[in-house]
């Protein structure tokens, strides 16, 4: 199983000291089956609880594996509901926070080579470029690549920075929980080593989440599917110009991802149906 939010409308603002509103919708998506089972509004412990609901008490007891992101209010509510389950974190919210790191050590050192008027290296850690440092090397041209080279023999807190990131992601990699934690904790100490305070910090999130993902190490359960279902929700959202009735977004959701087909259910309540009397079908037959 796994849990993830989507965005529903954003609601404009009454003034301009005010921030607008973001409502959300959370769905509880079977992973194997890549269906929707259930969906409510909001993106708190309430909505995640009402999801849930939608599932007997025998079918909660029986969930092994559950994902979602780093946020603790779902993680709350499954530990609760369903105890059984172990939680896994999904690979990709931690790789967005490893990058995030990186990025910030990349805005500091672009600064102290303006600062200095580095030419160089202004060029190389300026935004439009970010990508290439955290870019796997194979796919870099070989221009690219000299400079990248260039750039570390001239900058050590990028070099340790870029060697954190490729680390983090091999521990990722590991198969067995044994490995992950050796390497889990020879990144530890490169990170106190290299002194660069937004990996310092990042270091409390592992800690806190180091259980959920070892889950992940085990299972490889991610929400994948769940981010799939959400592009899907997003292009049936841009279709229908917006919803503004959330009971309508709801079960569309529902319905294009497979769960409230209406293939399988009677939906002649819903919509207008051809009138199947003889008579009325003469009445308006033209002659």
């Amino acid at each position: 199983m796994s849990a993830d939010e989507v965005h529903f409308r954003t609601l404009p603002k009454p003034d301009s000291l005010t921030r607008p509103e973001i409502q959300f919708a959370t769905n509880l998506v079977c992973y194997k089956e890549s269906k929707v089972l259930a969906n409510a509004m909001g993106r708190d412990s309430k909505a995640l609880r009402n999801c849930l609901k939608a599932l007997a008490e025998p079918q909660r007891m029986s969930i092994h594996f559950f994902a979602v992101d780093m946020h603790d209010p779902f993680i709350s509510v499954v530990y609760k509901m369903c105890p059984n389950a172990s939680i896994a974190i999904d690979r990709y919210h931690l790789a967005e926070r490893i990058n995030k790191c990186f990025d910030e050590v990349r805005r500091e050192e672009f600064r102290q080579a303006r600062e200095r008027k580095d030419i160089f290296q202004g060029g190389m850690l300026a935004p439009h470029r970010r990508f290439i440092l955290v870019e796997k090397e194979k796919t870099l041209s070989s221009g690219d690549l000299k400079m990248l080279e260039q750039l570390k023999t001239l900058n050590a807190n990028i070099l340790n920075a870029m060697i954190l990131v490729e680390h983090f992601h091999a521990l990722l990699d590991k198969k067995e929980v044994t490995e992950f934690r050796k390497s889990l904790t020879l990144w530890y100490r490169l990170v106190r080593e290299s002194k660069l305070e937004p990996f310092r910090a990042f270091t409390s999130t592992l800690r806190k989440y180091r259980r959920n993902i070892e889950t992940y190490i085990k299972s490889r359960l991610t929400t994948a599917v769940s981010e799939g279902l959400n592009n899907k929700i997003k292009v049936l959202k841009r279709m229908a110009y917006g919803y503004s009735n959330q009971e309508s977004f709801l079960n569309k959701i529902l319905q294009r991802c497979e769960y409230l087909n209406s293939k399988h259910i009677n939906t002649n309540n819903w919509f207008w149906v051809f009138p199947s009397d003889p008579e009325i079908l003469a009445q308006n037959t033209p002659h």
